[in-house]
């Protein structure tokens, strides 16, 4: 399965594809952690153009650059659940674990929300990083919470 690194201002990503589907984004240059989410091992393989279009654009400043990206979520029924409603967050907006539960129809499930985000294989286009705790506070994002931060502000063009 190929798998490319791509660097920006807002962080590196590391997009794994099969089938001219996405399976697996995220931060960072952690290869070891996206084999576990990967049945297969990975090669270092070339983006298709349109796809780097697209990350290129969105690293821009065209936040909804990636919404066409063909992705194929590998998760549980309920993780699918979470993460489809979570793309109904418009961009640069936050909502709670508890706000996200209710959505899906699931409002005592806000710890098993989260549970789910922690496992998002493909973080982004699926956007983790707009949840945050029912405090209002910015938490939980295994690239930090800086990053998370970095990217709310790109998400409303404060980079």
């Amino acid at each position: 399965m190929p798998f490319q690194q791509l660097t920006y201002k807002f962080g590196t990503l590391l997009v794994a594809w099969e089938k001219e589907q996405i399976v697996y984004l995220d931060f960072g240059l952690n290869k070891d952690r996206a084999r576990t989410y990967l049945a297969e091992e990975t090669d270092e393989g070339t983006l298709p153009k349109a796809w780097r279009m697209a990350f290129d654009r969105y690293a821009q400043g065209e936040v909804q650059a990636l919404d066409a990206l063909p992705c194929q979520l590998r998760v549980t029924p309920f993780a699918e659940k979470v993460l489809q409603a979570l793309r109904t967050v418009p961009f640069g907006q936050t909502i709670s674990y508890g706000e996200l539960a209710r959505m899906i129809g699931k409002p005592q499930a806000a710890r098993a929300v989260g549970g789910a985000l922690n496992r998002n294989p493909i973080a982004l286009i699926y956007p983790c990083h707009r949840v945050i705790g029912a405090t209002g506070k910015l938490t939980g994002f295994a690239s930090g919470i800086a990053h998370k931060e970095a990217l709310l502000a790109h998400e409303i063009g404060e980079n």
